[in-house]
């Protein structure tokens, strides 16, 4: 019987570890999509950034000449001699664009799934395996103690017949 709960519990440590590594593991289905997610969202912030670059640069472009200059300068305010200018005062200011990036940047790392490495993934494999091993040994156990006492009553031997014809 110990041979057989010793197969048992190595045949259920390497089934769990087999099961918990390809779903949590460091190389497992679920890290793999969250991984495939940040791919997704990496390329999107690539994309968005090459699209502010690429803004960027047609805004040099046109600066460089002499009339974009002076829309430039109108557009932030600047006054050409026969303008009148008047001052607004904001009382909030907006956060620069590169915090809120920062702020994003840390929020989605946070957010990301952690993979179990395989020495946690033994553990948790090897604690099931022993707790099911344990549990059927009982059952085992229990359910031959109520053979024997159930075979001894059906077939009348309980010791208080004596007969000696």
């Amino acid at each position: 019987m110990t041979r057989k709960l010793l197969i048992l519990f190595v045949v259920l440590t390497l089934c769990f570890f087999s099961l918990i590594s390809s779903l949590l593991g460091e190389r497992g289905i679920i890290v793999n999509n969250e991984l495939k997610r940040q791919l997704k969202e990496n390329e999107y912030e690539l994309d968005k950034g090459n699209v502010e670059l690429e803004n960027l640069r047609m805004q040099q472009k046109e600066l460089a000449t002499e009339d974009g200059l002076r829309s430039a300068a109108i557009n932030l305010g600047y006054q050409v001699e026969s303008d009148d200018v008047y001052v607004f005062s904001s009382e909030g200011e907006a956060k620069p664009s590169v915090t809120v990036r920062t702020e994003q940047a840390a929020t989605s790392e946070k957010s990301g799934f952690r993979p179990w490495s395989l020495g946690f993934c033994l553990l948790i494999s090897f604690c099931a395996s022993f707790i099911i091993t344990l549990l059927f040994w009982l059952f085992r156990r229990n359910k031959e103690g109520n053979t024997d006492d159930s075979e001894q009553e059906e077939s009348g031997n309980t010791g208080d017949n004596l007969s000696f014809d």
